[in-house]
């Protein structure tokens, strides 16, 4: 199974998921999310890191010329973006495309990968497992270490995505949290 880890702001997240064998590390460039962060800082954070597979995300109302800025910015060709974005058909980058359980009943644009957020996740419900079968799915929910050994049995998702917090303050990091629920999976 796969790891991605998105929103990325500190050096202390990107060290220890870089440690433990994460796949792609996702950094925010959409300014509306709280936790969006400037390219230099994620330039500075990246070149901390060994040979990292780096993901840029973007918001819906970012358009193709700042996308492709922040990407050259960043030097990526993996972006991360909502499946309402207008311009998700013109941008020619290897895409993680973000959807919520609705959309796996539409005709989705193609994608390497599609990333599903939601609070909630039912395990049992087979229109998400049929869609699962069928696609890369990274899974985006409410993970504990109590749920998350459950969801990946049932669902066998391609991957998890698992999305960090700002920092209460510099150092202080939710890495211990992070470790629960990574181990629960062999990530350790």
């Amino acid at each position: 199974m796969q790891l991605k880890v998105s929103s990325i702001t500190n050096l202390t997240d990107a060290r220890f998921f870089s440690a433990i064998g994460a796949h792609y590390l996702g950094f925010c460039f959409d300014v509306l999310n709280v936790n969006n962060i400037h390219p230099k800082k994620a330039n500075e954070i990246i070149a901390w890191l060994h040979e990292p597979v780096v993901v840029a995300e973007f918001g819906a109302h970012q358009t193709k010329e700042e996308i492709e800025y922040i990407a050259s910015q960043i030097d990526i060709s993996e972006i991360q973006i909502p499946i309402s974005n207008n311009d998700i058909g013109n941008l020619h980058f290897d895409k993680f495309i973000e959807i919520e359980l609705a959309d796996i009943e539409k005709t989705l644009p193609a994608s390497d990968y599609y990333v599903l957020k939601t609070e909630q996740i039912n395990t049992e419900d087979l229109a998400l497992k049929e869609f699962i079968a069928h696609h890369k799915v990274f899974i985006d929910t409410a993970f504990t270490k109590e749920n998350i050994e459950e969801i990946v049995a049932k669902l066998q998702p391609y991957g998890i995505q698992i999305t960090c917090k700002r920092e209460e303050k510099t150092g202080l990091s939710s890495v211990d949290e992070y470790a629960e629920i990574t181990a629960a999976i062999g990530f350790s």
